[in-house]
């Protein structure tokens, strides 16, 4: 895999902390103004990190700079869904990705690695249809 992995894996980690940490605060942040205030700083920090923790380069406008064939956020995006990183909304972004970059200038190494992991989440797809 890319130079991305760890990163992102690192970031997923990151952002699983920030999004617990508002989960803890949130019973108790009607108990006092510092609780409240505890409460609202992990959201901020959250929201504040977010985009740049979730894909490398900023998830805001990602999508586009694969699309326009940025060399960096292309193999970021295969990075992405090679190790599929397991954090709030990454699963919406895995499916998002999945489509873009169907439509991206990928190189051949990239159009390869993409098909693989397409086929997998297909046959994976399928499994849970006949399962249920």
């Amino acid at each position: 895999m890319s130079q991305y992995r760890n990163e992102l894996l690192r970031n997923a980690e990151r952002i699983t902390r920030l999004h617990q940490r508002i989960n803890e605060t949130f019973p108790f942040r009607g108990e006092n103004n510092e609780k409240l205030k505890e409460w609202e700083e992990a959201c901020r920090t959250f929201h504040q990190e977010y985009d740049k923790l979730a894909f490398p380069g900023g998830l805001e406008g990602a999508y586009e700079r694969i699309l326009d064939g940025d060399t960096d956020a292309m193999e970021a995006a295969i990075c992405f869904l090679e190790c599929r990183p397991y954090f709030f909304r990454s699963g919406y972004m895995f499916k998002d990705i999945l489509r873009i970059a169907n439509r991206a200038p990928l190189t051949p190494d990239q159009r390869t690695r993409y098909q693989k992991v397409r086929s997998a989440f297909e046959a994976y797809k399928a499994s849970r249809t006949a399962t249920e």
